[in-house]
């Protein structure tokens, strides 16, 4: 991996090397690393459904744990679909050093250059958000010990667990920092997985927009005035060179897209499903407690929160890739095409054919885009116009207008 663009890429390099999961890595050290949170994982799931067994469950706490066990399901998801994937990533990483390789101007490394900082600043503001929110449940889990630290009382003040879960043969009250601790840590790896993987695959989606871009800015600078004052013998070699190079650019932008929705499509619609189920199971958490004064309002608040930012930059990164791609015919009718010789005229309706249609990030054979259209649809399912929400104290319900 040694390319210009390389230190765009370095902060997606390191979250995947600290989870084992880098495809160029190769060591001892990375099958520990998968062992570990293998293992991380699968115990805390199986902690989590021994609450079904031993907690006394009402529909209100099978609710709750239900919502952890599918945000887990999750972790391990995308955890181990990505062994499945590592080739099909690594041969993409290959194909965008590649790509940076060959650029030609210092106009088409800048645009190549804003989509990767792009990718860049999505990576730092995802993983600053998983970070706080788990900084924030680690906090809230340990207000009851600060408490008792500044206002000492005769009693300890009751500690309570973030998470619903039923630990084998272990006291929670005795061993309540251990257990604490085994719950923050699963939290924050997982987070870690989703946030290392998905935006490694949004830098990937916006460098297929920066390769439509980049398309787009070669067609309009292919009949130039400058290449217009060239003698006659000369402009047809130039013309020749300038739209071969357009076409290959955009079959390799058209190939990357096709190579993002073969691959990841059935993957990411498995991860759409279980994020709706887990996003809907959060709002009625939310909405059943939302009148309580409760810590578990902000954490479900927070869990639905970070739902809805995965849900939304997804689809904000399709729906980049379908204006890019179909902003190319539009650019080539904004130049100066006619002044062009006839040759070039019939080949360039050929490539505005292929750019009237766009390329989308389709997953589920079709059943959805990743679009703001498709954002609005999934939105609608979690969050629909009227919530209904339960207030336990009057044993009565409101609807509330979201």
């Amino acid at each position: 991996m040694d390319f210009t663009g390389e230190r765009y890429y370095k902060l997606n390099r390191i979250l995947l090397l600290c989870l084992g999961l880098w495809p160029y890595q190769d060591s001892g050290l990375k099958k520990i690393q998968i062992i570990f949170f293998e293992t991380l994982f699968t115990s805390f799931l199986l902690c989590q459904l021994n609450a079904f067994l031993v907690i006394k469950c009402d529909i209100e706490i099978i609710l709750k744990i239900s919502m952890y066990v599918v945000i887990n399901f999750i972790y391990i998801i995308k955890y181990n679909a990505y062994f499945l994937l590592a080739d099909n990533i690594k041969h993409i990483f290959d194909r965008i050093r590649f790509d940076w390789n060959i650029l030609k101007t210092q106009a088409e490394l800048d645009i190549i250059r804003r989509y990767a900082d792009n990718a860049k600043l999505s990576t730092i503001c995802f993983m600053l958000l998983v970070t706080v929110a788990i900084l924030t449940l680690l906090i809230t889990s340990c207000i009851p010990c600060i408490f008792d630290i500044i206002m000492p009382m005769n009693d300890s003040r009751p500690r309570r667990l973030p998470i619903l879960v039923e630990y084998y043969f272990i006291d929670e009250e005795v061993h309540f920092y251990i257990i604490l601790t085994h719950i923050i840590v699963t939290m924050y790896a997982g987070c870690v997985t989703i946030a290392a993987i998905a935006t490694l695959l949004i830098a990937y989606a916006l460098h297929t927009c920066a390769m439509f871009k980049i398309t787009s800015y070669r067609m309009e600078h292919i009949c130039d005035e400058n290449v217009q004052q060239i003698p006659k013998d000369l402009k047809q070699h130039v013309f020749y060179e300038k739209l071969i190079h357009a076409v290959h650019l955009h079959r390799r932008a058209l190939d990357l897209a096709t190579i993002l929705t073969n691959n990841f499509a059935i993957f990411y619609f498995v991860l759409l499903a279980f994020g709706v189920s887990s996003a809907i199971l959060s709002v009625v958490n939310f909405v059943n407690i939302v009148f309580l004064d409760d810590v578990e309002s902000l954490i479900f608040f927070g869990i639905l929160f970070i739902h809805l930012y995965y849900i939304f930059l997804g689809n904000y990164v399709g729906q980049n890739i379908i204006d890019t791609s179909t902003d190319i015919h539009q650019t080539i009718y904004n130049t100066q095409w006619y002044t062009a010789p006839l040759w070039i005229q019939k080949s360039i309706l050929l490539i505005i054919r292929r750019s009237s249609k766009k390329s989308a990030l389709i997953a589920g054979g079709g059943l959805f885009n990743a679009s703001l259209e498709g954002f609005a649809m999934v939105r609608q399912i979690i969050l629909p116009k009227n919530v209904l929400i339960s207030m336990p104290q009057e044993k009565k319900y409101i609807y509330y207008s979201l």
